[in-house]
């Protein structure tokens, strides 16, 4: 599915406006589809749900599994069989490929392995839609509008204080959003193990 993240934020503020049983309800109908589809396309979900019933609408249903689990069994629990742990592995190990797409399709992010299991996680165009889709709605609850007319008189900078150094979720999302700006200079980005701030021409940066 492609919808846009404009019609995504139209249909999450619909479905908001229907209340809380329809998003129950359509919470029950996704889920329902999801399964079949895990089960269809990765050997280790379609072994792994075997025992469920042939329509799950009930998340408890569904078997716990856990970085452990997955990471040994990659191959068989994606769904693509393009995507391959050794080629994943790869793509990860090249720091300047954080932000870029792997295959030309997917988002890589990973883990740092506090849990003792570093996790390799992939994300399509539309999951990475509905995810900016639900935090400009989470932004929309925290920002009134006098604060984003403010934030975009100033130039609409932005500042992040992430992990850096890997392919972790906010590093890989802030050099994805840099690329796309036309003013890198809008995004500072700041790393939490960083002992110091520099200001840099105005702008504060690493230092």
């Amino acid at each position: 599915m492609t919808e846009s993240r404009f019609w995504l934020l139209r249909d999450a503020r619909a479905a908001h406006k229907q209340g809380t049983e329809a998003i129950a309800r359509r919470q029950r109908d996704r889920l329902a589809d999801m399964v079949p589809f895990a089960r269809a396309h990765s050997l280790y979900y379609r072994e792994h749900y075997r025992t469920l019933p042939e329509r799950v609408t009930d998340p408890t249903l569904l078997p716990v599994t856990s970085k452990a689990e997955l990471m040994p069994r990659f191959d068989d629990w994606v769904t693509d069989p393009a995507v391959t742990l050794a080629a994943v592995r790869a793509f990860v190990e090249d720091p300047a490929l954080i932000g870029e797409k792997f295959l030309g399709r997917y988002t890589v992010t990973t883990t740092s392995g506090t849990t003792g299991t570093p996790g390799l996680f992939l994300a399509d165009q539309r999951a990475l839609a509905v995810t900016t889709a639900l935090s400009a709605r989470m932004l929309g609850s925290w920002l009134t509008a006098t604060d984003l007319a403010r934030v975009a008189a100033r130039g609409g900078r932005i500042a992040m204080v992430i992990a850096t150094g890997g392919h972790f979720a906010s590093a890989t999302a802030a050099a994805a959003l840099r690329k796309k700006r036309l003013r890198r200079n809008r995004i500072g980005v700041f790393g939490v193990h960083t002992p110091r701030v520099c200001q840099v021409n105005g702008v504060s940066d690493l230092g």
